[in-house]
């Protein structure tokens, strides 16, 4: 009996020392091992979506700026997805790093988030459906919550090919970062950045005047070499 219960202990006190389930999950996805990426040259935005689309990952950009439009060339073996991030930015003390349920969150230091992206919707209620129609009523909601006056919206967006199906969300008074990352999370593939105007991807992409949402679902994007 004492050495069951020893026993059990033991797996508990290792379930304890596992416990902090965030911060290893943040550690284990910028540490991911990534063995080859190479992207011919490009922009920054560009390239940090080609690396997504290789590693599977999704990215937040919490910033806009030329930085975005600044030309890259990258081609690295044997390393982290964190050092390739790094290299794609051109430094690693401007920019700050963050997992948030599996995103990776880039923003600039000393600079302040777009504002909207902290702006927290009473309700976001939605049963499973496309992607970018998801992410279309994101949008939609946030503009009735900032002006309830407004009449009816409209936004034209892609749809994914092969369908890529989110949710269901059934969301209160969480912030449109908050759902932004419940979105892509849910997904194949994607990633959200400010609008910035002169900065283009080849991703199909859902634009409204706060966010762009590209896909890497069924992209015929070509490959800078």
């Amino acid at each position: 009996m004492r050495l069951w219960v020893r026993t059990w202990q033991a797996v508990f006190f290792l379930v304890l020392v596992e416990a902090p389930g965030a911060q290893r999950k943040a550690v284990s996805v910028l540490s991911r091992p990534v063995s080859h990426f190479s992207i011919g040259q490009t922009t920054v935005l560009d390239a940090l979506l080609w690396l997504g689309h290789d590693e599977r990952v999704c990215f937040g950009i919490e910033f806009q700026g030329p930085e975005l439009g600044r030309n890259v060339r990258v081609a690295t073996d044997r390393t982290t997805l964190s050092e390739v991030v790094k290299e794609i930015l051109g430094s690693s003390n401007a920019y700050q790093l963050s997992i948030s349920d599996g995103v990776i969150l880039v923003r600039k230091k000393g600079l302040k988030p777009p504002s909207w992206l902290d702006h927290r919707l009473p309700q976001f209620v939605l049963p499973r459906t496309e992607l970018m129609s998801a992410n279309n009523v994101l949008w939609m909601t946030l503009e009735r919550d900032l002006n309830p006056s407004m009449g009816g919206v409209a936004g034209d967006f892609p749809p994914t090919d092969p369908i890529d199906e989110v949710g269901p969300f059934r969301e209160h008074g969480q912030t449109v970062r908050q759902l932004l990352i419940r979105i892509v999370s849910s997904s194949r593939g994607a990633s959200w950045f400010p609008t910035t105007n002169g900065v283009g991807v080849p991703f199909p992409g859902s634009v409204d005047r706060f966010w762009t949402l590209v896909t890497y679902s069924g992209s015929h994007a070509i490959r800078p070499k």
